[in-house]
């Protein structure tokens, strides 16, 4: 397990994780975005700005689960529907 400080809204924050340092900070880096992009200019309290790119964060998870469900679905049908012209055709050779 590693331990890694990192800091986030002006404050170090320790971390103990079996991720690597990269990914931690990828994260980081994500959630700092996020709170750029709600308010650059820094004038929300802290918790609301965290609330918000927590919230900014679970839409962009909740969306890319659709997305991940909708191809499995689309894979599914184009799978199905290969099995079933391979099954029309065996019997041609």
């Amino acid at each position: 397990m590693t331990s890694i400080v990192v800091e986030l809204l002006s404050r170090k924050i320790p971390i103990r994780t079996e991720d690597s340092e990269e990914h931690i900070r990828e994260l980081v880096g994500y959630l700092q975005g996020k709170m750029d992009e709600i308010d650059p200019d820094r004038h929300l309290p802290e918790m609301t700005l965290a609330i918000l790119a927590l919230l900014n964060t679970a839409d962009d998870f909740f969306k890319e689960q659709q997305r991940v469900r909708e191809l499995k679905e689309t894979i599914r049908a184009k799978s199905n529907f290969l099995l079933e012209k391979v099954g029309e055709n065996r019997y041609l050779c």
